[in-house]
C-alpha cells in the first residue's frame, strides 16, 4: 500500500494540540507533586507517608503501564482516535473525582489507578496524531510541542493544587481543566483515513526501536525520580519552610527552561536534520542537575539544579517524539507500537517510587538518590551510539 505523505500542520492546529496535551499533564502531574503526597501525608502520617505515596503511585503506573498500548491497540483497531480521547478523558476524570472523595488507601489507589488507565487513552490518541496527521519535517517542532506541553502541563495542575489549598478542590479543579484544554482539537481535528486492522498482527520492533525505547525510559526514569519526592527533598534534607509553594517555584524554573530549549531544540533539529546532538545534550545537562541536588542541598543550588534539570530535558524532548516516530515498524499498528513506546514513559512511574523509598530510607539518602539518578542518565549517554540510524 502506498503511503501518502500528509500535508504540513497549521498554527492554529499546534495551539489546539499543545492545549489538549497540557490538559492530560495537569491531571496526571497535579496530583503527583502536590495533591498525591499531602492526601498520603494526612492518611499515613510522617512515618508513613513515603510508604504509602510508593504504594499509590506504583499501583497508578502499573495500570497505566497496561492501559497505553491497550489504548493504542484500540484505536488502530478502530481506525480512529477521537473516540480513544473521549473514553479516555471520561475515564480519567471519574478517577480525579474518586480521589477528591478519598478518606482510605484502597480509595486512593484506585482512584490513582483509574486517573492513570484513562488518562492514556488521550495520551495515547495524541501520540498517534503525530504520525497520522504530522509530516516528518515537522516532526520536531510538534514533537517538541508534544514534550513541552507535558511540563507546562505540570505547573499548570501545580499551581491548581497550591491555588486550591485543599485536596478536594483541587482534584475538582484538575478535573475540570482536562476535558476543557482537549475541546478545541477534538472540534478542528479531521481524523483522515487512518490504516485499520481487522485483527491485531503483532510485528517485532527492529533493534533500533529497542535501543530507542530504553534511552526514552532511562531518561524518563531520570525525571520520574527528580519529581516523586521533590515535595520531600524540600521540606526534609533542604529544610524549607513551605516546601509547596517551593515545589511551585522550581516547577516554574523548570518549566520555563525546558519550554524554551525543548521548542526551540524541536525547530533547529527539524531545520538541521539532527537529532542525536539533543540527546547528547540533554542527557549530560539532567546528569549535572541531579549531581547538584545530591551533592549541595541548599535553596540556591535547588534552583540553579531546577535550571539544569529544565535545560536537560528540554533537550531531549525536542526530539523525543520525532527518534520514536522515525523508528517504528509500520503505519498499521502506529498507535499500538507508539503505546509500546509510552511504556518507557509510564514504567518509570513505578519504578521511581520503588527504587526511591528505600534508598532515601536505608541507603543514603537523598544524597545517595540523585547520584543515582544522575547515573541513569549517563547509561543513557552510553547507550546512545546503539541508534545508527539516528542522525
Amino acid at each position: 500500500m502506498t503511503t501518502v505523505a500528509p500535508a504540513p500542520v497549521r498554527r492554529k492546529w499546534m495551539t489546539a494540540y499543545a492545549l489538549a496535551m497540557i490538559g492530560v499533564a495537569a491531571g496526571w502531574f497535579g496530583p503527583i507533586q502536590i495533591l498525591l503526597p499531602e492526601q498520603a501525608a494526612r492518611l499515613a502520617g510522617d512515618g508513613g507517608k513515603e510508604a504509602l505515596l510508593a504504594l499509590v503511585t506504583a499501583w497508578g503506573a502499573a495500570a497505566s503501564m497496561v492501559a497505553n498500548p491497550l489504548w493504542g491497540m484500540l484505536s488502530d483497531r478502530l481506525g480512529a482516535r477521537r473516540p480513544i480521547f473521549l473514553a479516555g478523558t471520561a475515564v480519567g476524570i471519574a478517577g480525579l473525582l474518586t480521589l477528591s472523595a478519598a478518606n482510605s488507601t484502597p480509595v486512593m489507589v484506585a482512584g490513582w489507578m483509574l486517573v492513570q488507565a484513562g488518562l492514556n487513552g488521550p495520551l495515547a490518541a495524541l501520540a498517534a496524531m503525530i504520525g497520522d496527521r504530522v509530516p516528518e519535517q515537522q516532526r520536531g517542532t510538534v514533537g517538541a510541542l508534544f514534550g513541552v506541553a507535558q511540563i507546562v502541563g505540570v505547573i499548570l495542575g501545580t499551581a491548581v493544587a497550591v491555588a486550591a489549598g485543599d485536596e478536594t478542590i483541587g482534584y475538582i479543579a484538575v478535573a475540570v481543566a482536562v476535558p476543557a484544554l482537549g475541546a478545541t482539537l477534538l472540534i478542528i481535528n479531521r481524523e483522515g483515513v487512518i490504516a485499520r486492522s481487522s485483527s491485531f498482527h503483532w510485528r517485532r520492533p527492529g533493534g533500533q526501536f529497542a535501543w530507542a525505547w530504553i534511552i526514552r525510559f532511562l531518561l524518563n526514569l531520570v525525571n520520574a525520580l527528580v519529581l516523586v519526592y521533590l515535595l520531600y527533598y524540600l521540606s526534609d534534607r533542604v529544610r524549607v519552610d513551605d516546601a509547596a509553594t517551593w515545589v511551585l517555584v522550581l516547577t516554574v524554573v523548570n518549566v520555563l527552561c525546558a519550554g524554551i530549549v525543548g521548542f526551540a531544540g524541536g525547530m533547529l533539529s527539524d531545520r538541521w536534520e539532527r537529532r542525536r546532538i539533543f540527546v547528547v545534550a540533554g542527557a549530560l545537562v539532567l546528569a549535572l542537575g541531579t549531581a547538584l541536588m545530591a551533592l549541595v542541598p541548599t535553596v540556591s543550588m535547588a534552583l540553579v539544579a531546577s535550571v539544569l534539570i529544565g535545560m536537560g530535558w528540554g533537550a531531549y524532548i525536542a526530539v523525543d517524539m520525532a527518534v520514536i516516530t522515525q523508528v517504528l515498524p509500520d503505519a498499521e499498528t502506529r498507535a499500538t507500537m507508539l503505546g509500546v513506546a509510552n511504556i518507557a514513559g509510564t514504567l518509570p512511574q513505578l519504578l521511581a517510587p520503588v527504587l526511591a523509598a528505600p534508598i532515601v530510607t536505608m541507603l543514603g539518602g537523598y544524597r545517595t538518590l540523585y547520584l543515582v539518578t544522575a547515573g541513569f542518565a549517563l547509561i543513557a549517554l552510553a547507550l546512545l551510539p546503539r541508534l545508527k540510524t539516528l542522525s
